[in-house]
């Protein structure tokens, strides 16, 4: 007597685990590119932040630099021009200037630039960490805008969970010593 119907119950059983690997593989791979696009804008506003210090720094430093330029001796040590080399700007900021990079209004116009860029990138929701007071020890003045989202899954009947929590930070620092 030759068994029949036993090659369908293994075939059966296999297309329910090969089905099952391929919605964990695409689950996967969809979570996966949906953090790498989370951590790309939560990057790009805390850039986007950043760049608004430094812009201010380099103007508090032209500021400083075209005034001692226009003295008959130069101080710091530096050339006596009135635009600043880049990477001189720090040793142009004095503890005043230093302090108004993080005063409120820079505080304001920091967090609503990042916060900007995140919803430019489709992100609603920014948490931005700025300084809220000047620390003359610290060398860098540093963003971080943590971005949140949450994503659906394919296995939501099996995991019980319908949803994802996906979190990303982005950081970003400019010297100021």
């Amino acid at each position: 007597m030759r068994p029949r119907g036993q090659m369908l119950i293994v075939v059966a059983i296999l297309m329910m685990v090969v089905l099952m690997i391929l919605a964990v593989a695409v689950d996967g791979g969809r979570l996966l590119a949906e953090r790498a696009r989370l951590r790309r804008a939560a990057q790009a506003a805390a850039d986007a932040g950043i760049g608004l210090v430094a812009e201010a720094m380099v103007t508090q430093a032209a500021a400083r630099q075209t005034q001692a330029a226009a003295l008959p001796t130069c101080a710091p040590a530096g050339p006596c021009t009135p635009t600043p080399a880049l990477n001189g700007v720090p040793g142009w900021l004095t503890d005043e200037d230093r302090a108004a990079l993080v005063a409120p209004p820079m505080q304001t116009q920091v967090a609503a630039e990042a916060v900007q860029y995140a919803q430019y990138n489709g992100f609603p929701q920014a948490e931005v960490s700025y300084p809220q007071t000047y620390d003359p020890a610290a060398p860098v003045v540093r963003i971080q805008v943590t971005l949140r989202r949450r994503a659906p899954i394919l296995l939501a009947g099996l995991l019980r969970e319908e949803w994802v929590d996906l979190i990303a930070p982005g950081l970003s620092q400019v010297p100021q010593r």
